[in-house]
């Protein structure tokens, strides 16, 4: 039997914009000080990171999701597919 064994990536939102990519297990120590008051600075990968400039941390379906809705694309609900604005869905 082959399994297959995957990481989770996850994204570190940023108030600025930036998104930095990192497997859950990296991105946790971030994750578990978001539930805190606490502001710290945090090293991730070598990038140091400000929690209170932290937007969220979202997996990859969630940030792709997200950008097909900035670009004007709808999903339907026959088949859950991403649709160009104004296109006709031909889903049954």
């Amino acid at each position: 039997m082959t399994e297959k064994i995957t990481k989770q990536i996850m994204c570190i939102k940023m108030r600025s914009g930036v998104e930095i990519w990192v497997e859950k297990a990296k991105a946790q120590k971030l994750i578990d000080l978001m539930g805190t008051a606490e502001t710290r600075f945090v090293d991730i990968d070598g990038e140091i990171i400000n929690s209170a400039n932290v937007e969220g941390v979202f997996g990859a379906k969630t940030m792709e999701d997200n950008w097909h809705r900035k670009n004007g694309y709808w999903k339907c609900k026959q088949g859950n597919y991403w649709h160009k604005r104004n296109e006709e869905c031909g889903h049954k």
